[in-house]
């Protein structure tokens, strides 16, 4: 019955609004969505809309904020380009009533690393990031104001287990490729709205804000989400509320099948979903800032319209005395964006995990929450003859206790906010939050040179990391959740790195070569070093990884010649 009214309300919000053009969506790694960040920060602009996915629309929004008339030549011709594509993404057909475009690409690559032992966690191009050898993309635009996309990758079934190898590659392994739609749903959604909004609903990636490292209460690390996101934006204010189904992230055990992991959903209860509402505030072109506010719920209904009440503000959705069937844990963050000139942005997060107020908490305890992070960078844009040069510093701390809870067994199916363990043998193992877990301390250094045409696109990192023991797990059995007794539960008060600490050094290299609109070379290089590996004391690691490969894509080179 929810889901009826819901549908129905939806229905009549879309029948009122002026429906527009620009309902194309772009993810903060789109080519489209860094050359606007980059055109924003050397007009000295906070820049594009962060709570990814976002639309044509809101980018153009960002684009007439900056004076073109300023911007020297050959940027300008940048701008114009960037604005043209936006407003009039590429296709094999178009009317105007209808578009529609199609891109079949193919993507072998390989992969071998050298140095010890690697597990499927110690890749740092994670298998989400890695190539499919086969994609089928079909995007279509209809009535200038609904846009929709279904992707089709195929990847390999298992070959995650070949680690633990020299070599291997994303073409065949022990003969077990499959359809990736098998193993992993295919990308699909659609989108559609005004010039002031946007509703999406589908599969594919989400993002909030603008770390390097990764970002604290939504970050990107998992291959795709389920997710429905709205969205209201103008020049001061804008709102989004997203909503995550998480019922296909399953807590694995060493001992479980791995055809077990299968990716699950269901109208049936009950359900472990996300719901996310975000506040942002641009005072002016130089200063943003976000006040977002999450919770993660097992509920027995997939869909509660007190979620979608932007002015529920769910802090008291706390699980530390939850003895029922279901259980809450509730996250909140504040984000500040400033430009303060010369190219110079400067970026902060601050999160705050299982938030409550004095009349909230327990009896005996301390309302004041431990499990907090933060997280701040400091970039800058340089406009070259050919390129854009970006270079960053950012550091990031996240408490022992961050995204956890002391729940055991029971119900839950996940203990965590959210640890997603993907495929088999933990091959994309993340929170839904910060990318290397609580208990860590991270300080990185890189940069990117992506030039005018997007033909080279080169980047560069080193890193610093220390994860305490209550870092990203490495095994199912290893403990994260607290030991406490009594009204010692409701607050934990660690704020030092916990355990045996592991010491990580990470350098980077990456280069995307594109010398035909048809045609992309990848490759990348990282060399990892730790001690007290795996958390264990005196026990060092080290590794260097390569991987290499190319895109093509026949449709895209008929479009061309």
């Amino acid at each position: 019955m929810n889901r009826k009214i819901i549908l129905s309300v939806l229905i009549m919000l879309i029948c009122v609004i002026p429906l527009s053009a620009g309902q194309k969506t772009y993810n903060h790694d789109d080519i489209q969505y860094k050359m606007v960040r980059y055109l924003a920060q050397v007009s000295n602009i906070t820049g594009p809309h962060e709570v990814t996915p976002v639309t044509g629309s809101a980018l153009e929004k960002t684009l007439s904020d900056i004076d073109s008339t300023a911007l020297p030549v050959r940027v300008k011709r940048v701008y114009d380009d960037v604005l043209s594509s936006v407003a009039l993404p590429p296709a094999v057909y178009r009317s105007q009533t209808m578009m529609f475009d199609l891109d079949t690409v193919i993507s072998p690559q390989l992969y071998f690393k050298a140095g010890d032992h690697a597990e499927a966690q110690d890749w740092f191009e994670g298998y989400k990031d890695r190539l499919s050898l086969l994609s089928l993309d079909f995007d279509f635009e209809w009535a200038e104001y609904v846009y929709g996309i279904l992707s089709f990758p195929y990847k390999i079934k298992y070959y995650d287990r070949q680690y633990d190898e020299a070599f291997s590659q994303n073409i065949f392994i022990e003969g077990s490729g499959e359809s990736y739609q098998r193993r992993m749903p295919f990308e699909a959604g659609v989108s559609l709205g005004a010039s002031f909004m946007n509703f999406y609903i589908g599969r594919g990636k989400l993002n909030m804000g603008s770390g390097y490292t990764g970002n604290l209460l939504v970050a990107d690390n998992f291959q795709y989400q389920d997710f429905a996101k709205l969205s209201f934006y103008d020049d001061f204010f804008s709102y989004d509320f997203t909503y995550t189904h998480f019922d296909q992230e399953k807590k694995r055990n060493d001992a479980d099948d791995i055809n077990s992991l299968e990716g699950e959903m269901s109208f049936d209860g009950k359900h472990q979903v996300r719901i996310t509402h975000s506040y942002s505030f641009d005072f002016n072109d130089r200063v943003s800032v976000s006040l977002n506010e999450g919770a993660i719920i097992q509920t027995c209904t997939a869909v509660d319209l007190r979620m979608f009440n932007p002015f529920m503000f769910i802090h008291n959705w706390n699980g530390f005395s939850s003895s029922s069937g279901y259980w809450q844990n509730n996250i909140t963050s504040f984000t500040l964006s400033a430009a303060p000139g010369a190219g110079v942005r400067i970026h902060a997060q601050f999160v705050l995990d299982q938030f409550m107020l004095p009349n909230e908490a327990a009896s005996g305890s301390n309302a004041f929450p431990n499990a907090m992070g933060g997280l701040v960078n400091l970039s800058h844009v340089y406009a070259g003859v050919n390129g854009f040069w970006e270079n960053h510093l950012e550091a990031v701390y996240t408490s022992p206790y961050l995204y956890l809870n002391y729940l055991e067994g029971g119900d839950s199916e996940n203990q965590d906010f959210i640890l997603g363990y993907y495929l088999g043998d933990k091959s994309d193992i993340s929170y839904s939050g910060y990318k290397y877990g609580p208990d860590t301390i991270a300080v990185s250094y890189g940069g990117n040179y992506l030039m005018y045409d997007g033909c080279i696109d080169f980047s560069y990192a080193l890193m610093y990391r220390a994860h305490g023991d209550r870092g990203i797990k490495y095994s199912a059995g290893q403990n994260q959740n607290p030991q406490s007794t009594g009204n010692d539960k409701d607050h934990f008060y660690d704020f030092a790195l916990t355990g045996v600490i592991e010491h990580t050094l990470l350098a980077d290299l990456s280069l995307k070569w594109m010398p035909h609109p048809s045609f992309t070379m990848t490759c990348c290089m990282t060399y990892q070093y730790r001690i007290n590996y795996n958390n264990i004391e005196n026990n060092p690691w080290n590794n260097l990884q390569v991987s290499v490969g190319f895109s093509f894509d026949p449709m895209q080179f008929a479009r061309t010649e």
